[in-house]
Formats: structure tokens, sequence, C-alpha cells
């Protein structure tokens, strides 16, 4: 079974990543050598902080899919959704099942728990995005064990495993995934390899909860 990057910033011209469209041809060719089936694009909505061409993205989608195809990868349109203080949630689901969550650093937002609930009502996952920058969701967190009841699943960057920000929750066992949140660095996709092949455990649950083999959606 191949890999799959759950987290990424690599449509061209789309937020904050910085590739253009022959770096994006490159790097899908750095994904594919690397072992990579699979990879879920992952723009920001919703982040104050982040401009997202939301009205080229489908269109742009729709480009790096045909490359990202001719080189036997499989691509998932979804999106970092940035829960703030806005009243209802909404994303770009990866495969219709997955989205992908930010939160403030410092703080959490209000009425977190019930407005996590609702997307857990809609049949969706949610994915706390690099779990490891909120130091209000310490692996002792009370609020960090009722998301994980709602069924809340930890990602944590690549760089993070690497320079020990995550030990925390790896030492903990309750990290789920790994994912690059690849803004245009063609050393991530090996290193994320590296890494699902250096902790068995967490590539194993990865396997499991994602069924890298879904149907490729929109």
């Amino acid at each position: 079974m191949g890999l799959i990057d759950v987290h990424c910033h690599l449509l061209p011209a789309i937020d904050d990543g910085y590739v253009t469209t022959e770096q994006f041809q490159k790097m899908m060719g750095i994904y594919s050598e690397c072992g990579f089936t699979a990879v879920a694009f992952t723009p920001h909505i919703y982040n104050p902080y982040v401009t997202t061409n939301v009205d080229s993205l489908r269109t742009t989608y729709g480009w790096a899919k045909e490359v990202a195809s001719s080189m036997g990868i499989t691509t998932y349109l979804g999106s970092e959704l940035y829960v703030g203080e806005q009243e209802t949630l909404r994303a770009l689901p990866i495969a219709d099942r997955y989205v992908l969550i930010e939160f403030p650093l410092s703080l959490p937002p209000a009425r977190l728990l019930v407005r996590i609930a609702q997307l857990v009502d809609q049949g969706l996952v949610p994915i706390i995005a690099h779990v490891e920058r909120y130091r209000w969701l310490s692996p002792q967190a009370p609020l960090l064990g009722e998301l994980q009841r709602l069924g809340c699943l930890l990602q944590c960057n690549v760089e993070a495993v690497e320079n020990g920000d995550a030990n925390p929750y790896m030492e903990a066992g309750i990290v789920d995934l790994f994912a690059t949140d690849n803004h245009g660095d063609e050393t991530l996709a090996f290193r994320l390899a590296n890494l699902i092949a250096l902790w068995p455990t967490v590539g194993d649950r990865m396997d499991q909860l994602l069924q890298i083999n879904l149907p490729e959606v929109m």
C-alpha cells in the first residue's frame, strides 16, 4: 500500500504555498519517487492571516489533478479550516469524510466542543492539524481528551517530530497521523516517508484510518 500526505499547500497561487506550476510538477515527481500514491491538497479557509484565492481553486485543482495522475498519484481536494469565532463551520472535506482543522495558537475558540460536535454529527472526522502548536492542547489537557472522545484525530507535522516539539504527543502514544504541511519544501516528501518507516505504529494507524484506496473525489 502506498503513502499519503493529508496536509499540504502546494496548489500554485492559491494560498500561502510558494510553488510555481513548474515546481509543482517537479514536486509531484518527488512524491511519486518517495512512494506516495495519494496527496490531499488542503488550502487555508477562514484563516485571518492568509489570503486564499477561492475563485481559482477548482480550476487549479483540476489542472493539478491531471499532473499528479500522470505520475500515479491520486489527489483529494480538501481544506484547512481555521476554527475562529464563526458560528457555523464549513469546509471542503477530504474524500467527503476528513476535515482538517486548525485553531488560534494562544487560546481555544469559544464553544469549541459544541461546534466540533456539529461536524461529527454530519458524519465527518475532524483531523487536528499540527496539534503540537497548541499549548492549551497538551497531552494532559482535559479539552484534548474531550476532542478525542468526539472522534478527532491528531496530526503532527514532520518538522515537529524531527525537532522534538511533538515529543509529548509521541510519548503519550496519541498521534494518529504524520503530514508535511508542505508549502514548497522539496525535501518533505522524503522526510515524511522516512518518518512513517521509523514509526510503523503511526504508519499502520494511517493506513487503517485513512483507507488510502478511497475513491477519488473532486
